[in-house]
């Protein structure tokens, strides 16, 4: 079962509470990038841990910066992308799912059917299975990394729901 769980209630919670407004205190405005707003790293790791999740040290590699999320039997990554100084103004989920019976029209019907997550597919290289991966697109809008709550909350419903259309989770019987 996935772990993240409390954080989809705390969204709804959230969502369904009355709106207040609050001055961003000194921590947010130090977490501006010069293009505009973004979050560090590190706290979106922090954040993440709080909530559970068994989240990897930072890696970099190659120019990309990204940390593993374990949640339960699903694992995936978050990469941090228009960073400045470990702050970053956008970010994107990703998972990545391997199995012999994935196939192109799975993904097709996927993207054609669903909002938020896009999929594509990677055929069968010899000796291995095709591979489904899926990805999410973050456009951050503050300094505070609660912004992500909705984002993470949305994301880990839906990546189970697409784990379960590429044959990685057993459906309900």
């Amino acid at each position: 079962m996935i772990r993240f769980a409390t954080l989809a209630a705390a969204a709804v919670l959230a969502l369904a509470g009355p709106a207040t407004a609050a001055a961003p205190g000194p921590s947010a405005a130090a977490a501006q990038t010069a293009t505009g707003p973004g979050v560090s790293i590190e706290a979106v790791r922090a954040w993440l841990i709080s909530k559970g999740g068994d989240v990897s040290e930072v890696r970099r590699e190659a120019g990309e910066t990204w940390i593993s999320v374990s949640d339960g039997p699903l694992n995936w990554v978050i990469f941090f992308y228009s960073c400045e100084a470990g702050v970053c103004g956008d970010l994107q989920y990703a998972a990545s799912f391997s199995n012999p019976t994935i196939t192109q029209a799975m993904i097709n019907d996927w993207n054609r059917d669903r909002r938020f997550l896009k999929a594509f597919f990677t055929p069968a290289e010899a000796g291995g299975d095709p591979t489904a991966v899926v990805q999410y697109d973050v456009l951050l809008h503050g300094a505070e990394v609660e912004q992500l709550t909705d984002h993470t909350a949305l994301w880990l419903d839906l990546v189970s729901a697409f784990g379960t259309t590429v044959g990685y989770f057993a459906t309900a019987q």
